[in-house]
């Protein structure tokens, strides 16, 4: 058994993922595989893959045929034969040592769950743009959580046996779908950062935290509010469904409770109706709401501030899919 599986989800990105795979398979800790999971992808990813899991038999290529990034992240998960998973992107690269320190960390605490990484910003051709920090300690961490994603998704390594249990990653957060499962794996377990750099990523034109913001700050904004709803009630979406039938179902039920909304609220529900679709019904009532909940001035601004938003976010301003 492998000490180590890496899944690398690939869709269309033959410019950087020989780099990004040679970058794991020359990792001081040799005791690992490699899961390349092919989302569909119309360029030479998938056959760039398979000539280097020709010449190394640690390297596997499956195919995800299209069906996106959670159904190929969940696939790489299921696939894994070791206990603990690390995540790399096709177009990053991770520093030598970077698999050796993260499992040292994992042996040396039984109750750590998921641990991520400092990173350092590289630009499309590499060269060395910034350093990314990243909180570190469990208070700041789980503080910072609360309102953001703190941890970087490339740089993460965690249990393999403690995601399974949480149910892997989850469609209806898709573009922010790693936020959600840091999430709900803080209600069970521990996580941490290293202060460390121990991945560079490579910023391009063609990354998806680029090319779909809206959505990924949507995605965000619902994982905030289901974690909070966790605490009372069960989620009123489909969590495995479509990300806007999700957002849909959460912001009716949530105008459905006669409650106003909160400080805690107003910026996720002004993200979240910038979605396509949702009934004026639905909008009406949280302008109401806000209006009502919370007197403060602030709160009494966050009419017009969603009115705005619900103009703008009419489907032939949103981005093609």
């Amino acid at each position: 058994m492998p000490t180590v599986s890496v899944i690398i989800p690939v869709r269309d990105g033959a410019q950087y993922v020989g780099e990004a795979l040679q970058s794991i398979l020359e990792q001081d800790l040799a005791d690992i595989e490699v899961i390349v999971v092919d989302d569909g992808s119309c360029d030479d990813s998938a056959a760039i893959a398979t000539s280097i899991s020709d010449r190394d038999g640690r390297v596997k290529v499956v195919a995800n045929h299209g069906k996106g990034i959670v159904d190929a992240l969940n696939m790489g998960i299921s696939l894994a034969q070791a206990s603990l998973v690390a995540r790399m992107d096709c177009d990053d690269v991770s520093l030598p040592d970077r698999l050796r320190l993260q499992v040292a960390c994992f042996e040396a605490d039984p109750d750590l769950q998921l641990l991520g990484t400092a990173g350092l910003q590289i630009d499309r051709d590499g060269k060395l743009l910034r350093p990314i920090d990243v909180p570190a300690g469990n208070d700041p961490l789980r503080d910072a959580l609360a309102r953001y994603n703190p941890m970087l998704h490339p740089t993460v390594m965690f249990r393999t046996e403690a995601v399974r249990r949480a149910g892997g990653y989850r469609r209806a957060f898709t573009y922010a779908e790693d936020y959600d499962l840091w999430l709900r794996l803080s209600e069970t377990g521990k996580l941490a950062n290293m202060e460390v750099p121990l991945v560079k990523l490579r910023s391009h034109p063609g990354q998806i935290s680029r090319v779909k913001q809206d959505q990924q700050k949507a995605a965000a904004a619902l994982a905030r509010q289901s974690a909070l709803l966790r605490r009372y009630r069960a989620e009123p979406f489909d969590a495995n469904g479509q990300p806007a039938q999700a957002i849909a179902g959460f912001l009716a039920s949530r105008a459905a409770t006669g409650v106003g909304v909160s400080n805690l609220e107003r910026r996720d529900i002004e993200l979240l109706l910038r979605t396509a679709g949702i009934p004026m019904a639905v909008t009406c009532k949280l302008l109401f709401l806000a209006a009502v909940g919370a007197p403060s001035f602030s709160a009494l601004a966050l009419g017009p501030r969603l009115a705005w938003r619900r103009m703008i976010a009419r489907p032939a301003k949103m981005r093609p899919n």
